[in-house]
């Protein structure tokens, strides 16, 4: 996966029955945890481990790493598990040396807020991820966030505004799309052409927030 300093590597095994005491979980979500085989906290990401200035907003990543007895997600207990992590979270999980990943925006403060849907990737072969030079924990887990979401993330912004960003994006698309269905399908030229206009407006916003720094 994500080839990070290997000062970041911990690689130590937990037991499934601990986060589900921790979690208190219901007959339901026990039943989903039946899933998993074990669960290796494979990489803890922070300003020690990068050598960088500690932020207050982003103070750990953790990158666990869950292996399976079965291909399904175990997606209850996970959901469960994550809101009760108070450090950001990046979930690999390895079934038959394939992988799916997966993973939400948090904002850690008084609360732990899930802020964005859980975006997750198809299953595929493992492969190695070159990192860039990171600064801040808060630039590992924007690229985190932008490797997962697969839209180019800008230097200047926060992963906040990343997500906002994209969430934008994602809308933009949605009615694009479904824009380009009603042109398809509208026979009168007036509704047509503010078909048109409106595509072309949705169009323009796209590619502005589609665009990055030089």
């Amino acid at each position: 996966m994500f080839n990070f300093s290997s000062k970041t590597i911990v690689n130590k095994e937990y037991k499934l029955s601990d986060f589900l005491a921790q979690i208190k979980a219901s007959k339901e979500i026990r039943d989903d945890a039946k899933k998993i085989d074990k669960i290796v906290f494979q990489n803890v990401i922070n300003a020690n481990s990068l050598n960088s200035i500690e932020d207050d907003d982003y103070k750990n990543i953790y990158v666990i790493r869950i292996y399976l007895r079965e291909v399904t997600i175990p997606r209850l207990f996970i959901e469960e598990l994550d809101r009760n992590i108070a450090f950001h979270t990046y979930f690999i999980f390895e079934y038959h040396d394939d992988i799916t990943t997966m993973v939400a925006f948090k904002e850690i403060g008084q609360r732990i807020k899930i802020s964005s849907r859980y975006y997750v990737s198809h299953r595929k072969q493992e492969e190695t991820i070159n990192v860039p030079l990171l600064n801040s924990v808060k630039d590992a887990y924007k690229f985190i966030l932008a490797y997962q979401i697969g839209i180019q993330s800008r230097n200047s912004e926060s992963p906040d505004e990343y997500i906002t960003r994209g969430k934008a994006i994602n809308r933009l698309q949605f009615q694009i799309s479904k824009t380009q269905s009603g042109i398809k399908y509208e026979t009168q030229p007036k509704k047509k052409f503010e078909y048109n206009e409106r595509l072309r407006r949705y169009k323009n916003e796209l590619e502005e927030l589609m665009k990055v720094e030089e």
